[in-house]
């Protein structure tokens, strides 16, 4: 039985070398092969991740310093449009001072000139009932000339008041 045993074992010993021969001539290199192959397009794989996630990044980046523009443009033209509005509300006010100033002066104009024409019209009217009651009062003292003349005195010292 010992002996039997022996033969199994360098049998079963022989049979693993062999096996072990056949594995490496016939499976061990397509499988190294192929292991090498999976780790070479997982690295690739790994890489391209990586690059792309580097892309990803700076095209990040780039978006965000582009919207960060944009946004300071939007601020600009926001203040530009703030200070035009400004500057037609000044404008605008300029324009109705103006305005007002032309109506308000040419209210004046007119007022002085009517009261102007009102000072001649009560002037002469004045003048007038004056030389009706002068006339009447001095009708046979005074002559034409002499009557001229007190009526110039008075209407001269009507127009100085």
């Amino acid at each position: 039985m010992v002996q039997l045993d022996v033969q199994q074992i360098i049998s079963q010993a022989l049979s693993f070398l062999l096996l072990l021969w056949v594995l490496r001539r016939f499976a061990w290199r397509p499988l190294l092969t192929m292991l090498d192959q999976r780790r070479a397009h997982i690295e690739e794989g790994l890489r391209s991740i990586a690059q792309q996630k580097d892309e990803v990044a700076t095209l990040q980046a780039q978006y965000s310093q582009k919207l960060a523009t944009i946004h300071e443009e939007a601020r600009g033209k926001i203040q530009e449009s703030i200070l035009e509005g400004k500057r037609i509300a000044l404008e605008i006010q300029e324009e109705a001072r103006a305005q007002g100033r032309a109506v308000l002066n040419k209210a004046k104009e007119t007022v002085e000139l009517e009261l102007a024409k009102a000072k001649v019209t009560l002037r002469d009217e004045v003048a007038g009932m004056t030389m009706e009651a002068l006339e009447r009062i001095l009708r046979q003292k005074l002559d034409a000339q002499a009557d001229r003349a007190l009526v110039d005195a008075v209407l001269g010292e009507l127009e100085q008041k």
